[in-house]
C-alpha cells in the first residue's frame, strides 16, 4: 500500500508552541526521570543520581549528575534533538523524548548544558533560546578557531571529574546568568522551599528504578545546611519509610484491579514532625491522597487541599494522619502530553482521585476507621433529635436516592409533566413548620423526643417498604468548634459545607452569626444562672439552632433533585458554603424557640429560670 508521510511545514513555530505551552511543575520531574533511567542501566551497586549547585560565574545552577552510559558527541547531539532519546523505548505510553527539553527550556531559557563521559571523553552541549534566530539552538562556541555545538572538554574537567565511569550531567542556567537555579528553580523571582526539589521528587515518584540511589546536597534539603554545601543526605520513597509506620495495608478491588493503599502516618509523640518526615530527613513528608500509575503519582492532594475533600473518601477526621494512594493497572490509563495527568485510554478523560472516593469509602479497613474516630472524640451533644426533624422534612418530598429505580406504579416524576414544578411534589404527612419547635423540645442529651401524639406500633417483624428504605437520607451533621478542624475543611468565615458524596454535613460551630445570637440571648438570661454554665447552655443552644437552620436549607436544596431546570451545579450552589451561610445568618427567626431550650435546661439543671415572652 503506497502512501505520503505527513511532515512538519513550520517546525520553529511548532517548537516554540511546545516549549511556550509547558507547565513549569513538570521540570523537576522530566529531569529526574532522565537521570534515574539512566542510572538504573549501571551496574548494580552504582546506580546513582546526585543533585547538588554548581557554580558557574559565581552563581548557583542545578545540577543533576548520573551514574550509567555516557553518550559521545553525535549521541549527545541527537539526545538533544526535540522527540530524541538514547537508550529509550519511545512509544505513547512510555517515553516522548520531549518532556526534559520542553519544560527545562521553559524555565532556563538562557540555557540548559549538558556534559557527557563516555570512555573517559566528555563531550559538552548547551541548548537554549536564541533572539537573533528567534527559536531554540544549539548554542555555538569558539573551539580552537570554529564554531562548534558539541565539543570535548576532557581536559577542562579531568582535574574536577571522574573518568574512570561513565556519567552525565545536566545543568540549568535559568533565565540569565544571574538567575541563582538553586533557589529560584521553576523561575525567576518565583521563590520556592529550600527542599523543594526533593520534595517534588519524593510526592512524584512512589517508587525509584531498582538499585537506584537518590543524593542530594544538603542546601537543597530541609532541616540544617542552609549555608553550607557538600554534606548530602540520602531521598527515600515513602515505601522505603513504611516499616517505621504503625500501620498500613492495601486492598485489591477485584472488578477493577485497583489496589488502594491506607497509610497512618502520626506525627512522633516528641516531635512535631510526622514519622515519615522524620525517616526521610531530606524532604517534607505529610499526608496525602494520589493516584499512582507505573510509579508515579498524579493528582496530588496534601494539606488543605487534602483535609478539604478528604470527608468524600470517608475521612472527615484525621486527613492529618492518615495517606491513601490510588494504585491504577498499567493498562487503565495513559500520561496527557506533558505527564501532569493521567487519561481514560479511549477518550483521553482525565482521571483523578476523586474518580475512586467511592472505592475509597467502600474498601476502607477497620483499623483505619478506628484512626478516623480517635482523631475527633464524640462530642457530649447529642444531635438525633436534630437529624430525626430533619429526616421527617426530607422525608415529606418522597425523594427516591440516586440508585434507587422505582417501579412503573410510582408516582410520575417531574420530568414527565409539560411544565415541570417549582419544588418536589409532597407527601400527605404531618406538617413540619414547626420543626425547629419540635426539635429543641427533645429530651436533654438524648435522641428521644417528647411528644403528645400517640405512637402506633406496626405488628412484630414488620418492615420499612423497599421504596421506604431507598427514600433520600438527611447528612450526618458534625458541629465542628475547633479552629483547626474549621480551617481544614476551607469554612472559616463560612457557617457550613456540605460533601455531597460522603452524604455529611459540616457546621461551624465558631461562625459569627452564633456569636450575635449568643449576645443577644447572654442578656436576655443574664443572672439566672453561674456564669460559665449559663454561657455553656446558651451557647449549645445557639449551635444547635443555626446546625437546624444551615441542615434545613441543606434538606431543601436535596429536594430539587428530581425538578426540572435544577442542574448539577445548580445543586452545588445551592448546598455551597456561601449559600448555607445567608440561611445560617437569619438566626432571629430562631431565637424564641432557642429561649424556651434554655428555659428548659436551666430548670432541668435547678436553676429557677424566668419563662420567656412569647414573641
Amino acid at each position: 500500500m503506497s502512501f505520503e508521510r505527513l511532515t512538519i511545514q513550520d517546525d520553529k513555530f511548532l517548537i516554540n508552541r511546545l516549549i511556550g505551552q509547558a507547565p513549569r511543575n513538570t521540570l523537576v520531574r522530566e529531569f529526574f526521570m532522565n537521570a534515574q533511567e539512566s542510572a538504573a542501566l549501571a551496574a548494580e551497586g552504582n546506580r546513582t543520581v546526585r543533585i547538588y549547585p554548581s557554580l558557574v560565574g559565581g552563581v548557583r545552577k542545578l545540577t543533576l549528575w548520573n551514574t550509567g552510559p555516557g553518550m559521545d558527541s553525535g549521541e549527545l547531539r541527537t539526545a538533544t534533538n526535540i522527540s530524541a532519546s538514547i537508550n529509550k523505548q519511545m512509544s505513547l505510553s512510555e517515553n516522548f523524548g520531549i518532556g526534559a527539553k520542553v519544560s527545562g527550556l521553559t524555565v532556563s531559557p538562557a540555557g540548559i548544558r549538558y556534559r557527557s563521559c563516555k570512555a573517559g571523553v566528555v563531550h559538552e552541549v548547551t541548548i537554549g533560546f536564541d533572539d537573533e534566530a528567534d527559536t531554540f539552538v544549539r548554542f555555538a562556541f569558539e573551539v580552537e578557531g570554529r564554531q562548534e555545538t558539541v565539543f570535548d572538554v576532557t581536559e577542562a574537567v579531568r582535574k574536577t571529574a571522574d573518568l574512570s565511569q561513565d556519567w552525565t550531567e545536566v545543568v540549568l542556567m535559568g533565565e540569565d546568568d544571574l538567575h541563582d537555579t538553586v533557589s529560584e528553580p521553576i523561575g525567576r523571582g518565583i521563590r520556592v522551599d529550600r527542599s523543594y526539589v526533593a520534595t517534588q521528587i519524593f510526592r512524584r515518584f512512589a517508587e525509584f528504578r531498582p538499585g537506584v540511589k537518590v543524593i542530594l546536597d544538603v542546601a537543597m534539603t530541609k532541616g540544617g545546611g542552609r549555608d553550607e554545601t557538600g554534606r548530602t543526605r540520602t531521598l527515600k520513597t515513602l515505601q522505603d519509610v513504611i516499616p517505621q509506620l504503625p500501620n498500613t495495608q492495601t486492598v485489591l478491588c477485584p472488578e477493577t484491579g485497583v489496589k488502594i493503599q491506607y497509610l497512618h502516618d502520626p506525627k512522633h509523640a516528641n516531635y512535631s514532625h510526622s514519622l515519615s518526615a522524620l525517616n526521610n530527613p531530606a524532604t517534607s513528608s505529610t499526608s496525602f491522597c494520589a493516584l499512582v500509575h507505573k510509579g508515579e503519582r498524579y493528582d496530588f492532594r496534601t494539606g488543605p487541599k487534602w483535609s478539604a475533600v478528604a470527608p468524600n473518601y470517608g475521612i472527615p477526621f484525621g486527613s492529618t494522619v492518615l495517606t491513601v494512594e490510588i494504585y491504577l493497572p498499567e493498562n487503565a490509563a495513559l500520561p496527557n502530553q506533558y505527564r501532569d495527568a493521567v487519561t481514560t485510554i479511549e477518550e483521553r478523560i482525565p482521571i483523578t482521585t476523586d474518580d475512586y472516593a467511592v472505592k475509597v469509602r467502600e474498601l476502607m479497613p477497620e483499623w483505619v476507621k478506628e484512626v478516623i474516630r480517635k482523631a475527633h472524640p464524640p462530642r457530649d451533644e447529642n444531635l438525633d433529635d436534630l437529624q430525626n426533624d430533619l429526616q421527617k422534612l426530607l422525608d415529606e418530598f418522597r425523594l427516591p436516592t440516586s440508585t434507587y429505580v422505582k417501579s412503573l406504579n410510582t408516582p410520575q416524576r417531574t420530568e414527565d409533566s409539560d411544565v415541570g414544578l417549582d419544588e418536589a411534589g409532597s407527601a400527605d404527612v404531618d406538617s413540619v413548620d414547626d420543626e425547629e419547635d419540635r426539635f429543641l423540645r427533645g429530651e436533654r442529651n438524648s435522641g428521644q423526643r417528647a411528644t403528645d401524639k400517640k405512637i402506633r406500633k406496626a405488628p412484630e417483624g414488620a418492615r420499612l417498604s423497599k421504596e421506604a428504605q431507598a427514600l433520600e437520607r438527611v447528612p450526618t451533621i458534625e458541629i465542628l468548634d475547633d479552629p483547626a478542624e474549621i480551617d481544614e475543611k476551607q469554612m472559616k468565615g463560612r457557617a457550613g459545607r456540605f460533601y455531597r458524596d460522603a452524604q455529611t454535613l459540616f457546621v461551624n460551630g465558631l461562625y459569627s452569626a452564633v456569636d450575635r445570637m449568643t449576645a443577644e440571648l447572654e442578656v436576655h438570661f443574664a443572672g439566672q444562672a453561674e456564669g460559665e454554665a449559663l454561657r455553656s447552655i446558651i451557647l449549645r443552644a445557639a449551635q444547635r439552632s443555626m446546625a437546624f437552620r444551615v441542615g434545613k436549607a441543606t434538606c431543601y436544596a436535596i429536594s430539587k433533585r428530581l425538578v426540572d431546570g435544577w442542574s448539577l451545579e445548580d445543586l452545588e450552589r445551592a448546598t455551597s458554603p456561601e449559600s448555607l451561610s445567608l440561611a445560617a445568618d437569619d438566626y432571629r427567626q430562631s431565637i424564641t424557640t432557642a429561649r424556651k431550650w434554655i428555659s428548659a435546661e436551666l430548670k432541668a439543671h435547678g436553676f429557677a429560670a424566668v419563662e420567656p415572652e412569647v414573641a
